[in-house]
């Protein structure tokens, strides 16, 4: 990151812009009007604890917090949950399902 005069400059690899639905699950981090810099992750090494992943599932593209990571008899997973949500989301997500990983909100 470097900060000038003319401006705030991230040097980030292959980044994208996201904007989000507001479903309140990830509340206050993420709200009504947010947006933030996602990157595509190449492995599941780039996948951590805290990180807000997008994966998709037959619900579609959720964006939630990573709670735990692992392997298991069908390889890698991640399990989320909604900061806002009470509850840990229900399936075990496979690294073919992850869509990309925030590294910034912009509020």
């Amino acid at each position: 990151i470097r900060l000038t005069q003319d401006g705030v400059f991230i040097s980030i690899d292959n980044p994208r812009w996201a904007v989000f639905t507001d479903t309140n699950s990830m509340d206050p981090v993420i709200d009504t009007g947010m947006h933030a810099i996602e990157i595509i992750p190449v492995k599941p090494e780039q996948i951590n604890v805290g990180d807000i992943v997008s994966y998709e599932d037959e619900r579609g593209i959720i964006v939630h917090r990573v709670v735990e990571t692992g392997n298991d008899e069908k390889g890698w997973y991640a399990r989320f949950k909604g900061d806002n949500n009470s509850f840990i989301d229900p399936e075990k997500v496979r690294w073919e399902q992850i869509r990309r990983v925030v590294v910034g909100v912009i509020y």
